[in-house]
């Protein structure tokens, strides 16, 4: 595990989502902890309505869905 400042909870986001993506559970349960530490109304539902208030481009929102993607498969709930 890597040390971040807490403010940086959204390498804790990257780091799950690749975890998960890539199907290394365990990596991504002890990141999801972390950043569950942080923030811990963190959900998909709350960071898809967070990453699509960014853009409504089609193809950044089919980017996004990926990490949200990974995010499931790494543990994030979705509510």
């Amino acid at each position: 595990m890597i040390n971040i400042n807490n403010a940086f909870w959204y390498a804790y986001v990257d780091l799950v989502s690749a975890y998960g993506a890539s199907g290394q559970l365990e990596p991504a349960r002890q990141s999801l902890t972390e950043l569950n530490k942080i923030r811990p109304d963190f959900t998909i539902q709350w960071f898809r309505e967070f990453g699509y208030g960014y853009s409504s481009n089609p193809q950044f929102r089919r980017e996004f869905d990926e990490i949200l993607d990974g995010l499931r498969k790494g543990g994030v709930r979705e509510q």
